[in-house]
């Protein structure tokens, strides 16, 4: 497979708290570089790698986390549509 891999996975802290799963991508050339991923985001990858635990991530590609970060990220996007849709119709005076 060319291109970066996952090489290493551990628990993370958020800003908040939160626990969040922070994955190492190795690339091609030897460079790393650290994602972190929140509850939903890692749920999406764990499910995308059919993995059972976090040691199974190892090895796939970095596709994966990247697809897990823009699923995560499309829950706001429907959240700020309905917000909108809502205060369209308000403004209409329809409540």
């Amino acid at each position: 497979m060319s291109g970066a891999v996952i090489s290493a996975v551990r628990l993370g802290a958020a800003h908040d708290g939160a626990a969040e799963l922070v994955v190492t991508l190795r690339f091609d050339g030897g460079g790393e570089t650290l994602v972190s991923l929140d509850r939903e985001a890692a749920g999406n990858l764990m499910i995308a790698c059919d993995a059972r635990d976090a040691d199974a991530l190892v090895g796939q590609g970095w596709e994966r986390v990247r697809d897990a970060l823009e699923a995560a990220s499309n829950r706001f996007a429907g959240r700020q549509n309905e917000q909108q849709t809502q205060e369209q119709t308000e403004g209409d005076g329809h409540v």
